[in-house]
């Protein structure tokens, strides 16, 4: 990672009133945002912290904004992402184009780190195998992805991905699921849409974002989110092993 001591939280930051809990960063993050990165947010710390280990390729990393997550549970990381991102990337080790093969050699990797990227990317197949072939025997993969999510990044905004397709571009490079686990149901899909049609306000959404986030922690609500979050998820969050022998999820 280039850069690293310049590095600052921007997605991402630590809650000053639950120590140690990461939450959205309102200063950066569009407020029709907030409140789906809420509901993500700790599946996705606990993956990252669980799985995160060794040599660490970030794949798609822009402004890195998961390097507070992992990087103390690891040796190294390498950042890489294209060149017409719409973010700035100060801390990029390699500049190259990830519908193309990677400037990388082969199993280098102990873990890869690559979220809400793949829906951006023209040819989905050929990122998965490049993305199998640059980690170790052994490695882990550690992939997000939305599902019930509005267009962003346009127009390089491609695809959304089932469970299913998740499974099978697996299944295709010989990683195995050890977690594929789906985040939100169908109240939050209702909310986040909302959400982001307030979003322009920020007052109005931060307004409707309390109230949400109160909604959120009812009983009834949870009980409904898990009850429809196999056919209403808002995205998933995957973790596949190369090389192992552990059986599939």
């Amino acid at each position: 990672m280039q850069n690293t001591a310049a590095w600052q939280a921007s997605k991402f930051i630590t809650s000053t009133r639950q120590q140690g809990r990461w939450i959205p960063n309102q200063q950066h993050v569009y407020p029709g945002s907030w409140f789906i990165i809420s509901v993500y947010i700790d599946l996705y710390v606990a993956t990252i912290q669980q799985y995160a280990r060794g040599k660490l390729l970030d794949l798609g990393a822009g402004m890195v904004p998961f390097y507070g997550m992992y990087k103390d549970n690891i040796s190294e990381n390498v950042c890489i992402d294209w060149a017409n991102s719409l973010h700035a990337n100060p801390h990029l080790d390699v500049v190259a184009d990830l519908n193309q093969s990677f400037p990388l050699p082969d199993d280098t990797f102990d873990s890869i780190l690559c979220s809400d990227v793949l829906e951006h990317i023209a040819d989905p197949f050929a990122f998965m195998r490049e993305t199998a072939r640059v980690l170790k025997p052994g490695g882990d993969l550690m992939l997000m992805v939305p599902f019930f999510y509005w267009l962003h990044e346009t127009p390089h905004d491609y695809y959304r991905y089932t469970e299913f397709a998740l499974r099978k571009m697996c299944a295709d490079n010989q990683l195995e699921v050890l977690e594929l686990k789906a985040y939100g149901g169908y109240p939050d899909v209702l909310l986040d849409l909302l959400s982001k049609g307030l979003g322009r306000k920020k007052w109005l959404a931060g307004l409707f974002f309390r109230l949400a986030k109160a909604l959120a922690s009812t009983r009834m609500y949870r009980k409904l989110r898990a009850k429809t979050a196999d056919r209403f998820p808002l995205g998933y969050c995957l973790v596949a092993r190369k090389g192992d022998l552990i059986s599939p999820a």
